[in-house]
């Protein structure tokens, strides 16, 4: 006859994974910040960590207020007659927290990247497609940027949980 298997005590296997998720939560934020301090747009892109030539293709006002902005594909990157074009592959996933900046150009001046770096909006993804990407915005009056746009992850998914004291 097989051994019994002894009870799990509830409180060490609650704490166990607690301190888990927190290393997770450690790990995933010092990589995110590393690779955004360290590479550009299109290292991120390469990375998994950003999606280039996007434009606003709707905005609507979601639960609670919220601004919901769809993003696909930019015409002029997708090709002509090629309506819904995918998005590149890329690691975002429902719930991460990203910017969405002006993308500029390579020969822009430096006062225009920064200002391009001040006028971005954060948001929460709510939706991944393959040929858009929705992301809930705070408030009913977000200016969204005009333009080309590129999306980055901020902070990871994981953040958002890690955040509650209980």
């Amino acid at each position: 006859m097989p051994p019994k298997p002894e009870p799990l005590d509830i409180p060490t296997f609650a704490t166990t994974q607690l301190t888990l998720l927190a290393r997770e939560l450690a790990a995933e934020t010092a990589e995110t910040s590393l690779l955004a301090s360290t590479f550009s747009a299109a290292g991120l892109a390469r990375a998994g960590l950003a999606i280039l030539n996007l434009a606003p293709t709707s905005q609507r006002t979601g639960l609670g207020g919220k601004t919901v902005v769809e993003l696909g594909l930019d015409s002029a990157v997708a090709g002509k007659g090629r309506e819904g074009a995918d998005i590149p592959e890329h690691g975002i996933r429902v719930g991460d927290i990203v910017g969405v900046r002006e993308q500029v150009s390579g020969a822009a001046k430096k006062r225009e990247r920064e200002g391009a770096a001040k006028k971005g909006v954060e948001g929460v993804v709510l939706r991944v497609g393959r040929e858009r990407v929705e992301v809930a915005l705070d408030g009913e009056e977000v200016e969204v940027p005009g333009g080309r746009l590129w999306m980055w992850v901020c902070r990871g998914a994981v953040e958002v949980l890690g955040g509650h004291d209980g």
